[in-house]
């Protein structure tokens, strides 16, 4: 009989007792990880904590681009008494994840007992770590000198590297025209497709292109 593999998503921390977790973040946690028992996604680096400033439980996942190691978006709920909230979560020193003062368009909230929330989250998470992910590359005498990670879904850009060196001036010029932030000398990969075709372009995570 073979064995049962554990399952990988959202594990207690191993020093739990630090958050203080009451038996309501107890019980939702123990539901999220029933609900995330039998998922056959990609399995991604996962984590529980509580933020030091927040009373919230965290959960996250993250998605990275398997042949870089490159973080492309982290995902986050934070489940606070009957309520639970997620979006995309920025990180920060500490690992502490925060949801943005402006809800995306992947913004998540539902209300009820924690087996209601668990599903939710987890329905929700099941969802988001399935957004396919592309990786557009830009070269130019034999080396990348642009990368630009987006959803394909819908266009949104997650991750982008630009090098001057390496890079066309002309083609640098032509993307500084359409530099609207303070700082001059940044480039906006996401308008490098309006002068240049990337030399490829590779799904990198997520359910396959149609």
């Amino acid at each position: 009989m073979a064995a049962v593999s554990e399952n990988p998503w959202f594990c207690p921390p191993r020093y739990y007792h630090w958050y203080r977790f009451g038996p309501g973040e107890l019980a939702f946690l123990s539901e999220l990880r029933k609900c995330t028992a039998f998922w056959i996604i990609p399995e991604t680096h996962s984590e529980v904590l509580r933020n030091e400033d927040e009373a919230a439980l965290v959960a996250v996942a993250q998605v990275s681009d398997p042949e870089s190691g490159t973080g492309l978006a982290t995902f986050g709920v934070h489940m606070a008494g009957p309520t639970v909230r997620g979006d995309l979560v920025s990180g920060h020193s500490y690992a502490m994840y925060y949801l943005p003062d402006e809800p995306t368009s992947l913004a998540m909230e539902a209300t009820g007992n924690s087996r209601v929330l668990a599903e939710a989250a987890a329905a929700w998470f099941e969802a988001v770590l399935q957004k396919p992910v592309v990786r557009y590359e830009w070269d130019h005498d034999g080396q990348v000198y642009a990368r630009l990670y987006e959803f394909a879904d819908t266009g949104q850009g997650l991750v982008e590297m630009y090098n001057r060196n390496l890079a066309p001036h002309e083609v640098t010029e032509s993307l500084l025209t359409y530099n609207h932030e303070a700082n001059r000398s940044w480039v906006d990969v996401g308008e490098l497709g309006r002068f240049v075709d990337p030399t490829r372009t590779v799904q990198v995570w997520g359910r396959p292109l149609a």
